[in-house]
């Protein structure tokens, strides 16, 4: 799996390193000759020679090219074999938590070339500093469960921000550390919130102390990815891609801030310019087209059909199936190029209503063994937006609404599939009565839904959006005030979404609220600036915008 096979919803990488030195002098760097990376200073107990790939590999780890970072690492070891932070750096290149990648014994493999024993490797550290740091990594690595792993590693960076708190990548790494206890640490919801609160807080300190660095603009960015926070991350999103624009995944990043502000030309800029660098460095550096970044495609796609741009978004459907044209998937572990058609497919009908899947009346797609959670959340995706097109196509006997129901009907209560497969259900159950015009049902069916906390989406939303489709059955019901409850309750989780500026201005309109609804018109019209020609929902924002 290369560094460009990237995550859609959710999370992260760890850390790491430095400090004082008598051996080097502290030095700058911020790219090797031609890349900008952003800047990373900080001196280590490495030698001279080590220091230019050490310090660019370490500027390549907080912006997540975890490929990239390995070969720097390697090449500081290569020049310094004792130099015992490169080998606890390269290690960390091998998890990537956020992404649901996490190669534990690749990156054991890296320690035991440093030393066979965790005592024997600690005894190498060139000061007390990277000792403290090796030690959080070594916590990391421990023959334990990942959210165990997270935890100690979290602990292990407390204590190094502890013993010294003006260290800015101890405070970066910890802020990493702190959010991949929110997500992935298994505690309970008020440490989960405790942890991201504390993420943010050190992203700030360490954007306000050194704009330029990577990892502070970086971390702010995915600490801050909610629309309840996103705003205290606009600045460093719009940050990140200039300081790091050689990093690819630092042009994309910004649009998680972006999309949760629902500012789509900034959503479809980031990743126009991701796509094409990804592009370009599939070409520079010999890799497969399935090493592309599908990810920013996909949040294109989305940027595309929230500007009411549906022809531009349905060329990308025929831009993945051009450059993987002869791609040999099947025998190298890349689930985002596997999945990337059928998922564009889905997003593009879903948003348009001409359901051309052929999920409509297919059978159910034959998963392979996953050889990650990221590949496991892909499978399970891609045979939820297959029953929930089958339901779109109004037939409640398709094979993947049967095949949906069976394996539901296999899983034990205590799976943790089994909620998330239930919700998928509740949907297609919905959709159903939608098509039918069962309103009523609809509105049974998603009641018990939309009073359970909801928690905002992470990028383009998968599945139908709830309170959308309840809004939908009230309006049809007659109900039209608690459909303007209902509408205005999904743009408070998805901020400026078209869909959904739709249905609360017709909402409005039917309400009585003429005036609120041509203000809401009129932000659709902003959204729509360059829509295709000839939608007829753009006909009726303009209309509405005027009265």
């Amino acid at each position: 799996m290369t560094a460009k096979s990237r995550c859609t919803s959710a999370a992260a990488i760890a850390l790491l390193l430095t400090f004082v030195s008598a051996v080097s002098a502290q030095e700058t760097h911020s790219h090797r000759p031609g890349q900008q990376l952003g800047e990373v200073s900080f001196a280590n107990s490495g030698a001279r020679a080590a220091q230019e790939p050490f310090q660019r590999g370490l500027a390549l780890l907080h912006s997540f090219e975890y490929e990239e970072a390995g070969e720097a690492f390697r090449a500081a070891q290569k020049a310094d074999p004792d130099f015992a932070m490169a080998y606890w750096a390269e290690a960390f290149t091998y998890t990537h938590p956020l992404w649901g990648q996490d190669d534990a014994e690749a990156a054991r493999a890296v320690l035991q070339r440093l030393g066979t024993t965790r005592g024997a490797r600690l005894q190498k550290a060139g000061t007390d500093r990277e000792r403290a740091y090796g030690a959080a990594i070594e916590s990391f690595y421990a023959n334990a469960d990942l959210p165990i792993r997270v935890q100690a590693f979290a602990a292990g960076m407390r204590t190094v921000l502890q013993q010294y708190p003006d260290d800015i990548d101890a405070i970066a790494f910890t802020s990493l550390a702190s959010m991949l206890v929110d997500y992935l640490g298994g505690g309970p919801p008020a440490e989960r919130r405790a942890a991201r609160d504390q993420a943010i807080t050190l992203a700030e300190r360490v954007f306000q102390k050194n704009p330029q660095h990577p990892g502070g603009t970086h971390y702010l960015i995915h600490a801050t990815d909610d629309p309840e926070f996103a705003a205290r991350g606009l600045d460093a999103a719009r940050t990140y891609a200039r300081i790091a624009s050689d990093a690819e995944h630092a042009l994309h990043m910004p649009s998680h801030i972006f999309l949760q502000l629902g500012l789509w030309n900034d959503v479809v800029a980031s990743n126009e310019r991701a796509w094409a660098a990804s592009r370009a460095e599939v070409i520079e550096r010999k890799l497969s087209n399935a090493d592309l970044s599908f990810h920013a495609l996909q949040w294109l796609q989305y940027g595309y059909l929230q500007q009411g741009r549906y022809n531009a978004a349905a060329a990308l459907i025929d831009t993945a199936r051009t450059v993987l044209t002869g791609v040999n998937l099947d025998s190298l572990p890349y689930p985002d190029a596997r999945h990337v058609i059928a998922q564009l497919e889905f997003m593009q009908w879903s948003h348009t209503g001409r359901w051309r899947l052929r999920t409509c009346a297919g059978e159910p797609s034959k998963a392979r063994p996953a050889t990650s959670d990221r590949e496991r959340g892909q499978q399970t995706l891609e045979f939820q937006n297959r029953a929930i097109a089958s339901a779109y196509c109004g037939n409640p006997d398709a094979p993947n609404l049967v095949a949906l129901r069976q394996r539901l009907e296999g899983l034990a209560e205590s799976d943790p599939m089994r909620r998330s497969l239930a919700n998928t259900l509740v949907h297609v159950n919905a959709v159903l009565a939608q098509t039918a015009g069962d309103y009523a049902r609809v509105i049974e069916l998603l009641t018990p839904v939309i009073t359970a906390p909801p928690r905002p989406p992470v990028g383009p939303p998968g599945l139908p959006r709830t309170f959308e489709l309840f809004g939908e059955a009230l309006l049809k019901s007659g109900r039209a005030g608690e459909a303007v409850t209902a509408y205005e309750r999904a743009l408070q989780l998805t901020p400026k979404r078209s869909e959904a500026l739709l249905g609360l201005a017709r909402a409005r309109a039917a309400a009585g609220d003429a005036a609120g609804a041509t203000a809401t018109y009129r932000q659709l019209v902003v959204n729509w600036e360059r829509a295709d020609r000839g939608v007829a929902a753009v006909a009726e924002a303009r209309k509405g915008s005027q009265e």
